[in-house]
């Protein structure tokens, strides 16, 4: 078969992985402001698109590459098919966003509110807090057209005078809200910044007429190269890359409305841009304003949930607890405060020795950090490897970097050409004269306000092996030793796999086993929940898996190279995406292995960019409880059909709802995760 037809697009397969975000605006299981939350969340995943992958490939065209990606397609031709997709989804934004406006009028909740009904308060409003620190530009020779940040809200405005016509900008200040609200008579009006704005300029350009005004924004490529010979510190390397992105090339153009020739033929020139990077929108930009759309009315939102805790830890220290058995979690149903009362409780611990964790990316105000902190002016010997590279959290990273190091901590940045996407922790303990070593594995951050938003694994075990894996993998990440000299006891097998060393070969290897015994008239298995797959070699290993008679179960979150159900290639495969309140993030695979069940959790997703170029673990889980747990888990994500997509060829659909009551996994999970996975 042709490329075309074995693999499906990275570009476009993501892109239909937002439709399926877009379209839970759509469904009416879900509660109204929730509802604009997802189409929030649509606009702030294509705004990251741009930069990224559309800037990336831009960046390939520019530099004249000419090679086809997995699907067959080059670059300008993906981006040709990107175009038509994004402008498709950005109409699919707008009668979604309309219809949302009407249904939230019908609740007496106002969006973009008729200024008339509140006049005095807006006027109030702009005088006070809005005029005094907008500066038009009216562009001409003497002040040309300035620079314009990444995704900085503009306003071109059209005016005239004496028979003149000229063109002026108001750059509108990011300090000022985007959003402002008006509670009156129990009823709620929302106005945009912008259309206040626009309401005023007559009042902003007083002496001329106003002919028209265009709202837009830039956005810019973000996908900059990091390599730079001549810095040595990645640290003053990251610094100078923030600064880049603010202004490099423009990707994308968005406006409120059609722009007129001319107009359109000036933005073109001066960004260097083509009409297919335009999108001349019929809703406001940037939807992400929905995010401040808030009621105090609890039928528009899901209902508030508390996160439960394991009832066997809820009476013991973890210390305690972790020396008579391991403990696995599942955020947000299971209450991810525990892991940072238990860093926090390491912190203060007289007994405890040093405490060395990774760091991809964390919130702000986080109490982990602090408890970091407060350890290492406790005499504790702290050690945080940090990614800078982790993509827009770089800044906050940074920040992190210099806290830490401020406070006592040892702080390494990993490696200059590899990004440190694993997850772990390690405490090491004196008890009763002897050194206990205390483990955490997870496939998500530690980040105490995504904990509440995505679903994630976290395994603690103090496992000698695993302990003394964890270990090696410091000593590795700190740069004192090579990960490939991790010397074990003989015939014992790795419980910890690193990429980018050996973890493709180890999936390769467990994948093999199920073709083998397959072909030996044994069942083979394999179900693996995990984010992207995106990878030649392990997509045509699964599909020789399933001609060798293989069942395989994927349940993939985002983009999926693979196409299911094709006659002759992938009968025995199905794909599912799961789509609902929280962001499904979890690595857990399972296989068969002739009844022996090995279960992994794993940080890495089934691509190139995860098994090659960064440092992530895939972490074999032999407690029995533990198995257990994971492996009802994956049964229940396959028995979801409220949320779930499936998918035919390079298609997704919906298995209609016969009622109401379709299981929903994550819905079931928030009744009561313990009496469930028990």
């Amino acid at each position: 078969m042709p490329d075309s037809q074995l693999f499906n697009n990275r570009e476009l397969s993501w892109l239909s992985f937002n439709r399926r975000v877009i379209l839970q605006a759509r469904d009416e299981n879900v509660p109204l402001i929730e509802k604009l939350k997802f189409l929030a969340i649509s606009s702030s995943n294509l705004d990251e698109f741009f930069m990224v992958r559309v800037g990336g490939l831009i960046d390939h065209i520019a530099a004249s590459y000419m090679e086809k990606d997995l699907s067959g397609l080059t670059s300008i031709q993906q981006l040709q098919e990107i175009s038509e997709e994004c402008h498709n989804l950005t109409i699919i934004q707008s009668e979604i966003y309309y219809d949302l406006k009407q249904q939230c009028a019908k609740e007496r909740i106002y969006i973009e509110a008729e200024i008339e009904e509140n006049f005095e308060w807006i006027e109030s409003l702009f005088y006070e807090v809005i005029f005094p620190v907008i500066s038009p530009i009216t562009l001409g020779p003497a002040n040309p057209f300035p620079f314009l940040a990444n995704l900085r809200l503009c306003i071109l405005v059209k005016i005239k005078q004496k028979g003149n016509v000229y063109d002026s900008l108001i750059l509108v200040p990011e300090l000022l809200e985007r959003v402002y609200k008006l509670e009156k008579n129990g009823i709620s009006y929302y106005y945009t910044v912008e259309q206040i704005i626009i309401n005023f300029l007559s009042t902003i350009y007083k002496g001329y007429e106003i002919i028209d005004n265009f709202v837009f924004r830039i956005t810019r490529n973000a996908d900059l190269s990091l390599h730079d010979e001549e810095v040595e510190d990645l640290l003053i390397l990251i610094e100078k890359y923030l600064d880049k992105r603010q202004k490099s090339n423009a990707v994308r153009l968005e406006v409120n409305k059609p722009l007129p020739q001319d107009l359109k033929n000036k933005f073109k020139t001066f960004f260097d841009i083509n009409d297919s990077h335009i999108y001349e929108l019929s809703h406001p930009l940037d939807l992400s304003f929905l995010f401040n759309i808030s009621e105090n009315n609890e039928k528009f939102y899901y209902p508030e949930f508390n996160p439960w805790l394991p009832r066997e830890v809820k009476s013991k220290s973890l210390f305690d607890y972790l020396k008579t058995a391991d403990l696995i979690l599942y955020r947000p149903y299971h209450d991810f405060g525990l892991i940072g009362n238990f860093i926090r409780q390491a912190a203060e611990d007289h007994n405890v020795l040093s405490i060395k964790m990774t760091l991809y990316r964390a919130n702000e105000n986080s109490k982990i950090i602090e408890s970091l902190a407060k350890a290492a002016k406790n005499g504790k010997h702290v050690c945080v490897i940090i990614e800078l590279k982790a993509r827009f959290d770089e800044e906050r990273n940074v920040e992190w970097a210099k806290r830490l190091e401020n406070a006592g901590c040892i702080v390494t940045y990993g490696f200059m050409d590899l990004k440190v996407h694993a997850k772990a922790l390690l405490i090491v303990r004196k008890e009763n004269g002897k050194i206990q070593r205390y483990v955490h594995m997870s496939t998500g951050n530690y980040n105490e306000k995504t904990a509440r938003l995505y679903t994630d694994i976290d395994y603690l075990t103090t496992d000698k092996q695993i302990a003394e894996e964890t270990v090696n993998l410091f000593n590795y990440l700190m740069g004192y030793s090579d990960v490939y000299k991790w010397k074990l006891t003989e015939g014992t097998e790795q419980k910890i796999t690193t990429a980018p060393n050996s973890l493709r070969e180890k999936l390769m290897e467990l994948i093999d086993e199920e073709i083998k015994n397959a072909r030996k008239g044994k069942k083979g298995h394999i179900i693996a929940k995990i984010n992207s797959l995106y990878d030649k070699e392990l997509t045509l290993k699964l599909y020789e898996a399933s001609s060798a008679g293989v069942k395989i179960e994927l349940i993939v979150r985002g983009i999926c190279s693979l196409r299911p159900q094709v006659k002759g290639l992938s009968e025995n495969i199905s794909v599912k995406s799961i789509v609902g309140r929280f962001l499904e993030h979890p690595r857990v695979l399972y296989f068969l292995s002739s009844g022996s069940h090995k279960v992994f959790i794993s940080t890495a997703d089934w691509m190139v960019r995860n098994l090659d170029r960064r440092v992530e673990l895939l972490t074999e889980i032999e407690d029995k409880g533990s198995k257990i747990f994971l492996q009802k888990l994956l049964q229940d994500n396959l028995n979801d059909r409220a949320k779930s997509w499936y998918m035919k060829d390079d298609r997704y659909f919906k298995i209609k709802q016969k009622e109401k009551t379709e299981y929903n996994y994550q819905e079931e999970y928030l009744i009561g995760i313990n009496e469930i996975l028990d």
